[in-house]
């Protein structure tokens, strides 16, 4: 039996940074610190190895494992434990020469435990990073655009921050106000800021008290370690209310991965702390949110993997029964959800079905058809029939037709029909009970459908109208006519033969009024002319004869206009064109002057 002095002298006395690169670990200095890649996992996006120098101890952030000179040399030779002391004593200083005897260092005092005062205060260094996450942008950028984080009402629901070092600017520099933060962790012992380039997260106990806080440096902020909490026991849970209205939890490896299952709307999820982060504190919430299934979705590397299978046994003995779900080798599930993959939500379910031995469904086959006033969908043996898409005051709705043939016992076809908000969780559901109840199928999948429909609904564009009517060129033996059909000095004597000829007999004065109207449309300030007389009288006809005489893409005609119908035109649209308006009984017609709406 090797005895106790031996052993810490070898833990006092060993390099340890010299053991681990004499492993082939290439380190790099972090301040007082090393960082490099651990080999205890796959650890490929960024070094998650932290090695402290001062203390003789190392630390993985992806797989938890930790420990001094001795844990690292057995774990990574997977030798029993008198071979890895026989091992590192060829590492001790050559006999004779004199060393330096190791100075002890006091352990450092675990944080207080916290006061109403604490409580107030963390809430408002909470309160403080969410506004600087607003007005700084890096934070936002990094989870929105590098991390798919799409829905940005959650940073809000979650009071997500960025401490940007601020902070500093607004605290006093002595007294108590300086001396709290210290005691929680959020200043260092150098009053630097702990979380100094991380977006944050403040996790909550039972009665919805800051009690600990999240950091997830982003990248542009320099180095350090890239997963940070406040010092001590962890405390608190992330996402606490997501579970108390079920008995289903989707358990993941971090906060940022629990909060991209929430972006995917599966909002019954909790994160652990690591692969061995698995607390107290929260299986405590867990029997007491009454959670009878846990689906433990942990990162696809060796760590991930060993971490799920030994929570297993852990949650059962808390009788929940445990499904690890298994995701392609090197994912989390923040990748899994990529937006650029097709369909991701669909995909998770599948993979939950799998992990409870479940066949997934077959994917379903579909069709989308633009039609004038909106689209044709079908989904297997589903029909819909989507139109009147109107998108305005924050909504989107549209009238939504399902149709069956129920072919088997030989019927005629059976339909349902409504009008749905497709903005509006209530008006889906309305037509979601319907559905399911017309085409035998259960609500989940006409779920989907909606889902579809909604996108669909969204980037709809009504086909371009290619039968326009197009203008001509004038001959010039037509021109010539016409030039002559002007100069003649009993012109207005000719224009009201003429439209007497095509069916329009006397009111002469009121023809050859609305005729000018008409043509002065090429003019820089046409006329404009009212019509207004009892009903019956003639107006629709006159107007419609001095419109006949018209080229049709000159004028526009309308039986109704609103008053803000005209602001929403193009600039120029009615540049030199007849707008013709009956209204009731009265009829307008006039045309646009050479100038923009």
């Amino acid at each position: 039996m090797i005895d106790q002095k031996r052993i810490n002298t070898l833990k006092e006395s060993v390099d340890l940074t010299a053991v681990i690169r004499a492993c082939g670990i290439d380190l790099k200095q972090s301040g007082k610190s090393y960082k490099g890649y651990c080999p205890f996992h796959e650890d490929k996006k960024s070094p998650s190895l932290s090695v402290t120098p001062d203390k003789q101890l190392w630390q993985c952030f992806g797989c938890g494992k930790g420990g001094d000179v001795i844990d690292f040399a057995k774990e990574f030779d997977g030798t029993d434990f008198n071979t890895t002391v026989k091992k590192l004593e060829t590492y001790l200083p050559e006999a004779g020469k004199k060393t330096k005897k190791p100075v002890k260092k006091k352990k450092k005092a675990d944080p207080p435990p916290l006061t109403p005062a604490h409580y107030k205060l963390l809430q408002r260094v909470v309160d403080f990073y969410h506004t600087a996450f607003n007005e700084d942008g890096r934070a936002l950028d990094y989870l929105y655009n590098d991390r798919g984080i799409t829905n940005k009402s959650l940073f809000s629901d979650y009071k997500i921050g960025f401490a940007n070092g601020t902070l500093l600017n607004v605290l006093p520099s002595d007294g108590k106000t300086i001396t709290q933060p210290k005691e929680l962790g959020i200043l260092n012992p150098k009053s630097k800021e702990h979380f100094y380039g991380c977006a944050t997260s403040p996790l909550y106990d039972s009665n919805n008290n800051p009690v600990s806080m999240y950091g997830r440096r982003i990248p542009e902020t320099g180095k350090g370690a890239d997963h940070l909490y406040l010092p001590g026991e962890r405390k608190g849970i992330f996402n606490r209310q997501g579970i108390t209205n079920g008995t289903v939890v989707h358990l993941t490896e971090s906060i940022l991965d629990s909060l991209t299952l929430i972006n995917a709307d599966t909002r019954n999820t909790i994160p652990c702390y690591g692969t061995n982060g698995f607390t107290k504190d929260i299986s405590r919430h867990l029997k007491q949110s009454g959670i009878t299934t846990a689906y433990i979705i942990f990162d696809a590397d060796k760590a991930g993997k060993e971490g799920s299978r030994k929570l297993v046994p852990i949650l059962e003995e808390e009788k929940i029964k445990a499904y690890p779900v298994t995701l392609s080798e090197d994912l989390d599930i923040n990748s899994f959800f990529d937006p650029t993959a097709t369909n991701p939500a669909a995909a998770y379910n599948d993979l939950i079905l799998i992990a409870t031995g479940l066949e997934p469904a077959p994917p379903s086959k579909s069709e989308y058809k633009p039609h004038e006033t909106g689209f044709y969908f079908t989904a297997c043996e589903r029909h819909y029939e989507v139109k009147g898409i109107d998108r305005k005051n924050n909504k989107l709705k549209a009238t939504v037709k399902g149709v069956t043939d129920n072919k088997k016992q030989k019927k005629t076809k059976r339909f349902h029909v409504d009008t749905v908000d497709f903005y509006s969780a209530r008006s889906r559901a309305f037509l979601t009970r319907g559905l399911a109840d017309l085409f035998g199928v259960k609500e989940q999948l006409i779920s989907e459908d909606l889902e579809k429909l909604l996108e669909y609904s969204e980037n709809y564009q009504p086909p371009e109208e290619t039968d326009q009517p197009q203008s001509q060129k004038i001959t010039e033996k037509d021109k010539k006519e016409a030039l002559s059909f002007l100069k003649n000095p009993n012109l207005l004597s000719l224009i009201t033969e003429d439209l007497e000829t095509i069916g329009f007999t006397g009111e002469d004065m009121n023809k050859l009024l609305c005729y000018l109207a008409a043509v002065s449309r090429k003019m820089s300030d046409p006329l404009s002319v009212m019509i207004q007389s009892r009903s019956a009288a003639g107006k629709s006809c006159l107007q419609d004869t001095i419109l006949s005489l018209i080229p049709e893409e000159d004028f526009i005609k309308y039986t109704r206009l609103t008053d803000q119908a005209l602001f929403y035109k193009e600039t120029d649209a009615l540049k030199h064109k007849i707008l013709a308006i009956w209204i009731f009984d009265i009829s307008h017609i006039f045309s646009i002057k050479n100038k923009k709406i």
